[in-house]
């Protein structure tokens, strides 16, 4: 009779772990569960905000193009710039003179490669 109590307490003994083991399992399976979803919404509130930034830069950048036009730099400058030292009305260019100031610089510049190019193939070809 004592052998079918002890294996009687050892079987309640398991039995107790048993579900103990299963509820506090559970109870973790909810814990991290609450964890999980707080990070989810922690992502949610970080995008959000990122999305957020990235509107305010894009309306910066709308902003600076619009604040940067050459005719309104070229009326400021007029407004502002008549005799301060610092630069003229007059210093800041069209935007076709630009063109043609660069342009014509950049045949210049070509043209004295194309020279170089063709002096040194000459001494190239003298050399041989």
């Amino acid at each position: 009779m004592k052998e079918f109590w002890q294996s009687l307490n050892k079987f309640y003994f398991a039995n107790c772990a048993l579900v103990a083991s299963v509820v506090l399992s559970i109870l973790l399976m909810f814990v991290v569960q609450f964890k999980v979803e707080a990070l989810q919404d922690g992502v949610v509130k970080t995008e959000n905000e990122i999305a957020a930034y990235e509107d305010e830069i894009q309306l910066l950048e709308v902003e600076w193009v619009y604040l940067t036009r050459p005719e309104r730099l070229r009326i400021l400058a007029s407004r502002y710039l008549e005799n301060n030292g610092y630069a003229l009305a007059s210093q800041i260019k069209d935007e076709e003179k630009l063109e043609k100031y660069y342009f014509a610089n950049y045949q210049k510049v070509e043209a004295k490669e194309v020279a170089e190019n063709a002096e040194s193939q000459v001494a190239q070809s003298l050399s041989f």
